[in-house]
């Protein structure tokens, strides 16, 4: 297999690949003028989220010891996951695997059975579902963990107040350490409840504890009970 450099480089050269980059982009700027008429709370979904979360699940099951082909499998997992975003955010996951398992193919990437693996955390890297395969585990997590201004759509959200976050590993603890200019960005961890709750669910499946830091300090979101703001439901986020 190709190693991480190159991996990169094969898939985001690739026609397709720009192509899908490009109708990405005009969604999203869709996304941010609603967002600001409507209220609505929006993330970004192109290539630099997927640029992060293929970084972060690569060294995520890394310092969890996988192997180095894992770790590249759960790369492009990454790399790819939202590819679905094409077609609009309604079920962007399912479509996204069935378009990378084509795109795969062709690109002559992996075998049939890692395009399987890739397909399947791609698939269900909304909320891990029932899975126990640590690459689907590792995309749900790290896709969940990326929140921060870069990725806030709009001026509405109080995600705009996290200037950026850290996911360590320490023995079998793993950190997630975001940086805030005013606390109140905390609200915008509470507006999208699963990227607190689904890393800690899943963490514990790859055998870790997962704490959250503000700031540096330890972060229990004891305040989170009273949070009384808007809450992100729509599936597959």
């Amino acid at each position: 297999m190709l190693d991480k450099k190159e991996i990169k480089q094969k898939i985001t050269s690739d026609n397709q690949y720009k192509s899908w980059m490009k109708k990405i982009q005009s969604i999203t700027n869709e996304f941010a003028m609603s967002s600001e008429f409507n209220s609505k709370v929006v993330l970004d979904h192109e290539i630099e989220h997927m640029g992060r979360v293929a970084n972060n699940v690569y060294k995520l099951l890394k310092e969890c010891n996988f192997d180095e082909k894992t770790c590249n499998l759960g790369y492009i997992a990454g790399l790819i996951h939202d590819i679905g975003m094409v077609d609009g955010k309604t079920g962007h996951a399912q479509k996204g695997a069935e378009m990378a398992k084509i795109f795969l193919e062709e690109l002559d990437l992996v075998d049939a059975c890692d395009i399987k693996v890739i397909t399947d955390a791609i698939e269900n890297h909304g909320n891990g579902e029932n899975s126990i395969e640590p690459i689907t585990l590792s995309l749900a997590i790290c896709d969940k963990a990326d929140m921060c201004r870069k990725r806030s759509l709009g001026k509405l959200s109080p995600i705009q107040f996290i200037e950026s976050y850290t996911m360590e590993v320490h023995k079998n603890i793993l950190q997630i350490n975001y940086v805030m200019d005013d606390l109140k960005g905390k609200e915008g961890l509470y507006i999208i409840p699963k990227s607190i709750d689904i890393p800690k669910t899943l963490g514990t499946k790859l055998g870790m504890q997962v704490e959250f830091y503000i700031n540096g300090k330890y972060e229990e979101f004891e305040d989170r009970i009273e949070y009384k703001g808007q809450i992100y439901q729509r599936r597959n986020n």
